[in-house]
């Protein structure tokens, strides 16, 4: 498995994990997972991070949210080629985007 975590762009340094709570959900055959992850950015200065975690296959993302800042900001889900189309294009406009 390739290392999991939030990391800073262009640096690949991960930030630090201050905190994890995860809740499982069953249903018949089907298992659902709701993650909680804290991590911190000690600096000053806002910096730009990719999340990584890595899935196998069989698995599916089906929701994404996040609070940066003390704002809530929901992802919407999109094939790879389509999100970095979409990031790149909200960087270049001035925009806060994620990834």
């Amino acid at each position: 498995m390739s290392e999991a975590g939030l990391f800073v762009v262009g640096k690949n340094t991960p930030l630090p994990l201050k905190d994890v709570s995860v809740k499982a959900h069953i249903n018949g055959f089907l298992v659902g997972l709701d993650s909680r992850l804290t991590y911190s950015n000690s600096g000053a200065d806002p910096i730009a991070v990719v999340f990584r975690f890595p899935l196998e296959e069989s698995f599916a993302v089906v929701g994404l949210e996040a609070v940066i800042d003390g704002r809530k900001v929901k992802a919407v889900i999109r094939e790879k080629e389509e999100a970095r189309q979409m990031y790149d294009d909200a960087i270049a406009s001035g925009y806060s985007a994620a990834l």
